[in-house]
């Protein structure tokens, strides 16, 4: 399953930018749903931050571990109606981490999961960039090296640039309230330098987008 890689390279590696940026996106002591939630290490910086936390997660075993730090834990695909039935809601805010890439319909679990939002909420979502500039030259080059994880995960359906992953949201129901950008070293360049790049062009050098978002009744 897609949580056990990312689960092992969360442990190896620390949290990543995108991670912490989605945990910040989110108000301290909120209710959280966390989709997908591996093995609760989103889970357990958001109860340091006094949230609230209820996770669903595909894989049984991951689920297990993240039972430690959530309030409860639903088993299953969240694109299932019956599992979004099971989720008590409503929730102050969903995290969406590095998961709509991997389901086969993420306009519909996006549209459905604002049956979930108290009023006011958010969802915050981080999207892997297909349009990075090392998957474009890879491709340039004529592979498509698939992967355990990150840009060409094999378990990867669906694939978006900023321009898509601003549809996604939109197409389903949500006004994009940020939009951030976590992004990896550029080679030969000073760390000062790599941040002012990114900034300049995000679609070319964002590994991913967190985007938070409001759905407007």
């Amino acid at each position: 399953m897609a949580a056990l890689p990312y689960s092992r390279l969360i442990a190896a590696q620390g949290l990543s930018d995108g991670h912490r940026m989605m945990i910040e996106a989110v108000p301290h002591g909120s209710r959280v749903l966390d989709v997908g939630c591996a093995s609760g290490y989103l889970a357990q910086r958001l109860t340091e931050r006094g949230c609230t936390v209820v996770g669903v997660e595909p894989d049984a075993a991951a689920a297990e571990s993240a039972r430690a730090y959530c309030e409860s834990v639903t088993v299953g695909d969240f694109e299932r109606p019956e599992i979004r039935a099971a989720l008590a809601g409503p929730f102050d805010a969903v995290i969406i981490g590095d998961v709509l890439e991997h389901m086969r319909d993420p306009w519909a679990a996006l549209t459905a999961a604002s049956e979930l939002l108290a009023p006011g909420a958010r969802i915050v979502a981080s999207i892997p960039n297909i349009a990075h500039w090392s998957a474009r030259l890879t491709l340039l080059c004529g592979r498509f090296p698939y992967a355990e994880s990150g840009l060409f995960d094999a378990t990867h359906l669906r694939f978006f640039t900023r321009r898509s992953a601003r549809e996604l949201a939109e197409r389903s129901g949500y006004r994009v309230e940020n939009e951030q950008f976590s992004r990896g070293p550029l080679p030969l360049l000073p760390a000062r330098a790599e941040a002012a790049v990114a900034r300049l062009r995000p679609e070319l050098f964002a590994l991913q987008f967190v985007l938070t978002l409001r759905h407007d009744a």
